[in-house]
C-alpha cells in the first residue's frame, strides 16, 4: 500500500504524543511486522488513567477501519492539538486491545496489510 511506512509511523507518533501530553513519564513501545500485519505495542508504566478513561480510549481506537478514506485521514493526523486525532488513528487500525495490568496501561494496536 502506498505510504504504509509513513502511516505506521504516524500512528505511533500520535499515540506517543497523546500519552506524553497527558503527563506520562515512562513509555515503551515496539513495532512488529510480518506478512499479514503490523503490531504496535505500547506500555505506559504506572499510568494515572482511570478505568473510565481507558474504556473511552478503547472505544475510540476500536472504531471500524475506514480504508476508503484512509489516504485522506492519515494526512490529517497531527495537524491539530486535540484528542480527536485518536479518532483518526482508530480509522487507520483494525484492532486495539487496551488493558490495565499491574498499574500499567498496555496498548496493542494491529493493522492488517492490504492484499495486493
Amino acid at each position: 500500500m502506498k505510504h504504509e511506512v509513513k502511516k505506521i509511523s504516524r500512528i505511533v507518533d500520535e499515540l506517543i504524543t497523546f500519552l506524553l501530553s497527558k503527563d506520562t513519564n515512562h513509555v515503551d513501545f515496539s513495532i512488529k511486522k510480518d506478512d499479514q500485519k503490523t503490531s504496535i505495542e505500547i506500555v505506559d508504566y504506572e499510568t494515572h488513567f482511570t478505568e473510565e478513561f481507558i474504556e473511552k480510549l478503547r472505544n475510540t481506537l476500536n472504531i471500524q477501519r475506514q480504508k476508503e478514506v484512509e489516504e485522506y485521514y492519515w494526512r490529517l493526523a497531527g495537524q491539530t492539538d486535540c484528542d480527536q486525532e485518536l479518532t483518526l488513528v482508530g480509522t487507520m487500525v483494525d484492532e486495539a486491545k487496551i488493558d490495565l495490568v499491574d498499574g500499567n496501561l498496555c496498548l496493542k494496536i494491529i493493522r492488517y496489510n492490504e492484499k495486493s
